[in-house]
């Protein structure tokens, strides 16, 4: 995501779907002027609690991203990091996105792979799990998630249309898609790390770029 956004120095960035806002502080500390939206009351006092420690040029507000309150022509670019997925129809979230961008904007969208993605413990099976008339359909994905020997209180959902339909909402919102690319580890990390090893099985996450 940050190799894809370049230098932010100097840009307004919105971070759509903001989370506790580690994004926003990292772009704001190489010189952005970032605002960060999420429709959690709870992520976002506790991204403003982070935040109070340093003198940053960031500011976190509670919204939904199908109506974001920020005047057309407001950013340079908006991210979102992995968003995407938990919107049941991203169609409105993506006009929005285009309103609120300037002429020549950026759009960059960090995503599971429409195409791949499915649930951890399908990743080992020699197909991806999906036949044509599901992976046609809207699909969801509902599981707990493991990280550090935590397990997640409650399962996540996440949402999935095929590729095609990304792709004709951003045309549709005049967005023009400058590069499509499916971030994944290294030889190198695969055959040093087990845990990349296992999880790793087929391409799990696709990096969308598209500029108005």
């Amino acid at each position: 995501m940050l190799k894809s956004i370049g230098e932010p120095a100097g840009m307004t960035v919105l971070d759509a779907g903001c989370g506790e806002g580690y994004l926003a502080r990292i772009l704001a500390r190489r010189g952005a002027t970032v605002t960060g939206v999420d429709s959690s009351a709870k992520l976002i006092e506790a991204a403003r609690i982070q935040t109070l420690a340093e003198a940053l040029p960031v500011t976190f507000d509670i919204a939904s991203v199908d109506e974001l309150p920020y005047t057309d022509d407001t950013f340079d670019l908006v991210v979102c990091n992995h968003l995407v997925n938990d919107l049941y129809d991203p169609s409105k979230p993506i006009s929005d996105f285009a309103r609120v961008l300037r002429s020549g904007g950026r759009l960059i969208i960090l995503m599971l792979h429409p195409c791949f993605y499915n649930k951890h413990a399908e990743r080992d099976q020699a197909t991806n799990g999906l036949i044509a008339s599901s992976y046609f359909e809207t699909r969801g994905i509902e599981q707990a998630f493991e990280v550090d020997g935590l397990t997640s209180p409650v399962a996540n959902s996440a949402w999935f249309r095929p590729l095609e339909f990304y792709t004709e909402e951003l045309r549709k919102c005049g967005f023009v898609i400058t590069s499509l690319t499916e971030p994944h580890p290294s030889v190198e990390q695969v055959q040093a790390d087990g845990w990349w090893r296992k999880g790793f099985t087929r391409p799990l996450f696709m990096l969308l770029t598209a500029q108005l």
